[in-house]
């Protein structure tokens, strides 16, 4: 599944660079947004394509390993059950390979900014990072995530991506932003988390208001600002 959507922002990235030489006008900026796979892909793309300036996720994940574990200790996955607590060996087990463990600091946002902590505890939301991991952080923030707009969509009843899945990363990123107390709030990294409390594994039409709302505003929020002909794709 990783490499499924991992593709698709690869896909996104060629068609960033090759759709230009087909059309009549020049593309100011580019905007991604995705459902469910679309949403991870979308995660990704934030993260590893510095030309696009926002992204609407709509029920994605941005930390992969925390919901892979999380299907495999509700399937009672045998690399998962014989832990106590279940999943303590998940990663690294045949289920899930240190290969793919590689692949997804490479690519996963979690993977990517989490990886940059000295120790990974699980809890990483719940502590602010040291001096020197902010000083390195802050490093991959600029370059990673600077200047960028992001809307999280996401179920309250979800069973196939559970809010619960990415609410940590969420809840540690939004910390670091903060426009009062965060250590990267300076970035111009902005992020709205909604989540429509009785919405499953779905685009609802709570969730399509505030798509709406969000992409209206940051459409506004863009213009008179480039003096060519501009598309935002």
């Amino acid at each position: 599944m990783f490499n499924t959507f991992s593709g698709t922002a690869s896909d996104i990235s060629l068609l960033i660079s090759q759709l230009p030489q087909y059309l009549p006008y020049k593309i100011d900026e580019h905007i991604c947004g995705g459902v469910s796979l679309g949403g991870h892909a979308t995660w990704q793309l934030l993260l590893t394509e510095p030309r696009i300036r926002a992204g609407l996720i709509v029920i994605g994940c941005p930390d992969y390993v925390r919901l892979m574990r999380d299907r495999a200790i509700r399937s009672k996955l045998a690399t998962c059950m014989s832990t106590d607590p279940p999943g303590r060996e998940f990663l690294g087990s045949n289920d899930f390979p240190p290969s793919l463990l590689a692949t997804i600091e490479e690519r996963d946002p979690a993977g990517i900014l989490l990886g940059e902590l000295d120790v990974v505890t699980g809890d990483d939301h719940l502590h602010p990072p040291s001096a020197l991991e902010k000083k390195r952080l802050r490093s991959v923030f600029a370059q990673r995530l600077g200047g960028k707009k992001i809307m999280c969509l996401s179920g309250g009843k979800d069973r196939l991506v559970p809010v619960e899945c990415g609410e940590p990363f969420l809840t540690w990123l939004k910390k670091a932003i903060d426009p009062k107390e965060g250590w990267a709030n300076d970035l111009g990294i902005e992020i709205e988390d909604i989540v429509d409390p009785g919405a499953g594994h779905e685009f609802s039409r709570h969730m399509r208001t505030e798509a709406e709302r969000w992409l209206c505003e940051l459409l506004v929020s863009g213009k008179g600002s480039s003096r060519t002909r501009e598309s935002k794709l």
